[in-house]
Order: structure tokens, then sequence, then C-alpha cells
């Protein structure tokens, strides 16, 4: 039976893929459909809690990472970077722009503070805490929200305020943090326009909202199919294009005020290790074909990341 579209409401969907979890290589099969009107994809079937706690096993990357200052000569050229990226630190002065301009776009591409000044942040699906205690370095005050408890453990180790559960079980307070951050935690979500919603009021006037999430619709998909790394079937519940990724802000009440392509090269390099083994992912050159079609695909808006800034709008 088809499935309904959390976006569109409609169950006018196609089945569009089979594919297993080539992460964890837990048995079984899963749909990938798609909506025909925003293009969303959808995984199915529907599972329940077991099935999920059964997808996220002990060893999940997201549960373990940690983020740690920079020592030695590394300090320095972080801290000229941060100041590039408008956080001026001590000790990084004496890197030319020239240098540190540059290495603040590519640091970009896999970690990106929010405009400053620093206020209050909540991190949905914070994990071990990691974003959300380089952001504290930064002189963020940082909330997050994690439905494991390991890892929401974790999370408070490193400082941050964490509240364990489902974001829909999750009470917020109104008008509270100027940034709500979603980086790689939207596309987990059965429901994300319910997610979206729910945090909405948290938001202070003129708040960002910062969701990240893998392209469905880039080059590299399109091209992999079923071995594509960030399908990541069954964690990924639905599979966001540049289309139904602003139709569901939309529908929860936001209006994108940019939408990005930050370049990624697990793509490509995932796909080829799914398909001849995870081995050959990580040799110099399938990692520097992931960077190549990576920087090109996102110079011509086909990159597998997404990243949208969006404000509330009445």
């Amino acid at each position: 039976m088809p499935p309904t579209c959390p976006i569109c409401q409609t169950d006018d969907t196609r089945l569009k893929l089979f594919a297993s979890d080539l992460h964890f290589r837990q048995p079984g099969q899963h749909e990938i459909w798609q909506c025909r009107r925003c293009g969303l994809g959808i995984t199915q079937p529907p599972w329940d809690e077991t099935n999920r706690a059964a997808a996220y096993p002990a060893d999940y990357a997201c549960y373990h990472r940690e983020s740690r200052a920079a020592t030695g000569v590394r300090a320095s050229l972080a801290a000229a970077v941060l100041g590039s990226m408008g956080y001026p630190q001590p000790g990084g002065r004496g890197w030319p722009g020239w240098v540190t301009r540059p290495l603040a776009t590519v640091r970009a591409w896999s970690w990106q503070p929010p405009p400053p000044p620093p206020g209050r942040l909540l991190d949905v699906g914070c994990g071990s805490g990691a974003y959300g205690a380089s952001m504290m370095r930064l002189g963020w005050q940082v909330d997050g929200i994690e439905p494991d408890a390991g890892a929401a453990e974790l999370a408070r180790q490193a400082g941050l305020r964490v509240q364990t559960g489902d974001i829909l079980d999750i009470d917020l307070p109104e008008s509270t943090y100027d940034v709500i951050t979603f980086w790689h935690v939207l596309e987990h979500i059965d429901d994300p326009v319910a997610a979206l919603q729910h945090v909405r009021s948290a938001l202070r006037p003129g708040g960002l909202l910062i969701v990240e999430s893998p392209n469905w619709n880039s080059a590299t998909a399109l091209l992999a199919g079923r071995y594509w790394f960030h399908l990541d079937a069954p964690r990924h519940r639905v599979h966001f294009t540049p289309r139904s990724l602003r139709r569901a802000l939309a529908a929860a009440g936001f209006g994108v005020t940019d939408l990005s392509y930050p370049p990624n090269p697990h793509g490509l390099a995932g796909a080829i290790g799914y398909r001849w083994g995870d081995d050959l992912r990580w040799s110099w050159p399938v990692q520097g074909a992931g960077w190549l079609a990576g920087i090109t695909t996102a110079a011509l808006g086909r990159g597998d990341i997404l990243r949208a800034t969006a404000i509330a709008v009445k």
C-alpha cells in the first residue's frame, strides 16, 4: 500500500527502489517510495520502537564523537580560521587572510557555527554533544535534545543541558533560542513537518533555524541508487530533495533564506565501499574521487548535502 507523504499529506507516491542496511549489515529489505508532488523519499515499512532501537547499535558513530580544542600550531591556525568566520580568538593573529579565508570556507563544508554574536542555541539530535561543545567554546549557551540515553549523558558531561526523548514529547520554552539546529537529524524523523512545527515557537523573533540533510536529488544519489552512502536505510526515514525540504519548512511556518550544497566526499566514496568493499572506500584514490565529485556536483547545485537556513514567518 502506498505510504502517505508527511509533507503533502497525499498517497500519490510510487515505489522507487529497494534498499538494505549496508552500514550495519542488519537483515531486512526496505522500500523507498517517492512522492510525485514534492519528490520526498519515504522509507517503508513503518517501524516500532523495537525496530528503531535495533537500527541504532551502541557503536553508532554519532553517539561517541568528541570535540577537542586544537593544540600547538593547529590551535593558532584554528583561531585564525574562526576569526574569518566572525569569531575573533586569542592567538589567531599572524595568519594572512589569503590563507584563513579559503580554510574557513573549506572548514564550513563539514562544521559551521551560526552567525555571531553568540546567544542561546538548541541542538536537536545532539548525540554525544560534539557540536554543542564546540559552540560552547565560542560563547554559546547550548541545550540539546537526544533520544539515546547513553549519548545524552555524554553530552551532559560535555557541558550541554540535555533533555532525553522524542522531540515531539519534549516541552520547549517559548521565544528562548536564537538558533535551533538539525544537523543530519531531520531525515531520521518520520514526520519532519511536525518536528519543525514543534520547535518553531521556541525561536526568538528573528531567530534562525539551520537544517542539514542529504540531498536525494544529487547527481551521486541518482548514479549510485541503492548503494548511495547517504541513503542509510532504515535509519533515514525520509529523503529530501531541495524542493521537498523547502516545502517541509514552508508547511511548518518557515521561510528559507539560504540553501546551499556543502561539498562532501562520502556519497561516492561510500557507494564504492558498499559496492566493492569498505576498505576500498578509505583508499586515497577513492577518497580523491569522492572529493572531486563532491566539489564538482556541489558547484553545479547537485551536491550530496543540503544546508538550509530559515526564519519563522507569520
